[in-house]
């Protein structure tokens, strides 16, 4: 039961996440990615703020500017900074597609740096889901749009921000986490328009429609994510975060108009796929005590 709703909670958290993109992507017809930035970063913070509040807990600690917090929420920043300007500039349906890499890249990123043992059968998915990123990019073609590599640089940051966390102290609760990430995205979007020069621009009706959409499902896919983690198996619970692209495919056709080619589509198979195989290979080794090889356990 704890597992069928962990399941439940990931998938909402995960829907959560594709309409954020949608109301941002919307957004950036009329305001400046880093003014939007700047707006959703101040919303969500006053948001987990009055909730940590509510639960009796500080907003912010000391612990929170200073080691792996602070390097996480560089890490955070960064992403949101890419991301936002990569939704700005190329279809959501792309967007989406790349950022289901973030789970190969984590891996990868945790057997270079964090000296974690991957066997050649990881290694191989790996290697597989990469081609699978290129496959959506296409960069031998006519088709292939340079901005899309700010998605790439996107999903780059997003999987160092996920390794760093594994640094961030016990003391420091997961929603504390998530509220420095928002945080931090407040002055990087400022910084981003000075260096820019782009002006800010007032919002009007139904930028304030999606403002307030964006800022909405924002605290519950932070909060879902963080519930459906803690209550369910993580072998179980966490493929189906590959829920996302659906979603994201489906607000790009819906929403957007995007049409879905066959690089697409193949290589967001195989990027899922290879990505469904390595957290099934990592629930293996953990549940049976093993540490993963070059030969292969």
């Amino acid at each position: 039961m704890h597992n069928l709703k962990g399941a439940s909670l990931m998938v909402l958290s995960m829907a959560c996440f594709a309409l954020m993109d949608m109301f941002v992507k919307l957004l950036s017809a009329d305001l400046p990615p880093g003014e939007i930035l700047a707006i959703m970063g101040a919303g969500g913070a006053i948001g987990m703020a009055l909730l940590l509040i509510a639960r009796g807990e500080a907003p912010m600690t000391r612990d929170m500017l200073r080691g792996a917090v602070a390097v996480r929420s560089g890490f955070d920043a960064a992403a949101s900074l890419t991301i936002v300007f990569a939704l700005s500039l190329v279809p959501l349906s792309l967007f989406t597609t790349i950022i289901q890499a973030n789970p190969l890249l984590v891996t990868l990123g945790a057997a270079l740096f964090l000296a974690e043992p991957v066997g050649w059968r990881r290694w191989t998915a790996i290697s597989v889901g990469l081609l699978g990123v290129l496959i959506v990019l296409r960069p031998w073609d006519d088709a292939f749009d340079l901005a899309a590599l700010l998605a790439v640089a996107g999903v780059v940051f997003q999987s160092a921000r996920d390794l760093s966390t594994r640094w961030v102290a016990a003391s420091v609760n997961s929603l504390q986490v998530s509220a420095m990430g928002f945080v931090a995205m407040v002055p990087t979007g400022l910084l981003a328009m000075v260096v820019t020069g782009t002006p800010g621009v007032m919002p009007e009706g139904r930028e304030f429609l999606w403002i307030a959409g964006g800022i909405g499902v924002a605290l519950p896919a932070f909060l879902s994510i963080v519930v459906a983690m803690r209550i369910g198996e993580v072998s179980f619970v966490a493929p189906f975060r590959y829920s996302r692209i659906v979603f994201g495919l489906l607000a790009g056709m819906l929403v957007f108009d995007e049409l879905l080619d066959g690089y697409t589509l193949l290589g967001a198979a195989i990027i899922v796929a290879s990505g469904l195989y390595t957290f099934l290979r990592e629930a293996r080794l953990r549940r049976h005590g093993l540490k993963d090889s070059p030969g292969g356990v």
